[in-house]
């Protein structure tokens, strides 16, 4: 076998093992770069002659792999799909982020108002809770 006819083959089985990996949402970014390189190598072969028809099947292969996977991939990233429905994790309600924030500041609220009035005390810039800072510090 000469070594255009090898490159064929090499292209042609590059191709088939994209098609396989381009139908799997975890092996799909795999048969996408190996779609593509074995496209090329497709082309490759396809120019520089021998078995023509081979390279010609590994080059439709690799296209309807790369295809595939993109497809693939984009249907993973929830490209094209409204998102209806309950949520899988449902985030909290405002009342509960704000109780949980509030049981959060309660170990350090009496530390954060000694602080504060040591530093009114001492003729410090006003607290963020007075000059419209975040309301964490209140």
């Amino acid at each position: 076998m000469t070594p255009a006819g090898r490159r064929a083959w090499a292209a042609a089985a590059f191709a088939l093992a994209a098609a396989f990996a381009s139908w799997n949402p975890l092996a799909a970014p795999f048969g996408l770069v190996v779609g593509l390189v074995s496209l090329v190598l497709c082309i490759r072969a396809l120019v520089q002659g021998g078995a023509r028809r081979v390279a010609a099947a590994g080059l439709v292969l690799a296209t309807i792999a790369v295809a595939a996977s993109g497809v693939v991939l984009a249907l993973t990233a929830g490209v094209g799909r409204d998102p209806a429905g309950e949520p899988v994790v449902p985030g909290p309600g405002a009342d509960e982020v704000r109780r949980t924030l509030d049981a959060a500041g309660e170990p350090t609220r009496p530390a954060r108002e000694r602080a504060r009035d040591e530093l009114e005390a001492a003729g410090g810039a006003k607290p963020p809770a007075e000059r419209g800072g975040s309301p964490a510090g209140r």
